[in-house]
């Protein structure tokens, strides 16, 4: 079983809109049972489904699971319950913030209203970390890794999800991962825009995530994810098969883990 749990749905960047029938045609390519579709509507390079489209993309189809967006810059109680309802009712399975893009930070306390319920109630925060798609206008500076482990010793039962794994701060993201019971990792994003991976870029990135779980001591706390349609998912899936892990590490990343933190 593979669960991806790192898409979207629409236009990003200059890649042309995805449908939710080309996610479920590329999934079946790649041997993806489910995948969790992002809401993403939070700048003029990333053009996304908002929470209410994305919520309506999961009613129909049921192998996409859906995970809400803090829009930053309409925070405020009202947008903050919309999204508690939503985890209530079951229709969102964690939300998503993105510092980089929107210029916050993590332990914003704007926001802890919202993290007390997920941690109450189990469940998952993903933040964004590392690059930002080439030509954003967001700042790198909010994006670092390091600020996940503050929040994560504010809150050491929320569950949270490092995007990206923070590259190119992979040895901080390993850190962070590894120094709170409840700090995990996506494999997501770290290829070439919109291009096929290479043999180099192959080899690049087995360099680099050896050299993030010498750090974590192995794979336990990293999930499988693309960044579809910035990706291909067939050969996300083919690279991450690559990396050395052990079966049980392999079930880990590829599926265990989502579906102990998002319940899919």
């Amino acid at each position: 079983m593979i669960i991806d749990v790192h898409t979207h749905i629409g236009k990003f960047g200059a890649e042309t809109s995805r449908t939710p029938e080309d996610l479920l045609k590329s999934m079946d390519n790649a041997g993806i049972e489910t995948s969790l579709v992002i809401a993403s509507s939070v700048s003029d390079e990333v053009q996304g489904l908002s929470t209410k489209q994305a919520v309506e993309v999961g009613e129909q189809y049921p192998r996409l699971k859906i995970i809400g967006n803090v829009e930053y810059p309409r925070i405020s109680i009202e947008h903050i319950q919309e999204l508690i309802e939503l985890l209530k009712t079951k229709k969102i399975v964690g939300v998503k913030m993105y510092t980089g893009y929107e210029h916050f930070y993590p332990n914003d306390s704007k926001l802890y209203e919202l993290y007390r319920f997920c941690s109450d109630n189990g469940f998952p925060v993903i933040f964004h970390t590392g690059f930002l798609l080439a030509g954003s206008k967001g700042l790198l500076k909010y994006s670092h890794p390091l600020h996940i482990d503050e929040l994560a010793q504010e809150f050491p039962d929320l569950k949270i999800l490092i995007a990206h794994f923070g590259y190119p701060w992979i040895e901080d993201c390993g850190a962070v991962v590894a120094g709170n019971k409840n700090v995990y990792a996506d494999l997501s994003a770290y290829f070439t825009e919109f291009n096929p991976i290479s043999k180099k870029e192959q080899k690049e990135f087995t360099e680099d995530i050896g050299r993030l779980v010498s750090i974590t001591g192995g794979f336990e706390k990293f999930l499988f994810g693309t960044d579809w349609p910035i990706y291909s998912q067939k050969e996300y899936v083919e690279a991450v098969k690559s990396l050395p892990m052990s079966k049980e590490e392999r079930e880990l990343v590829f599926w265990k883990n989502a579906k102990s933190l998002f319940g899919v």
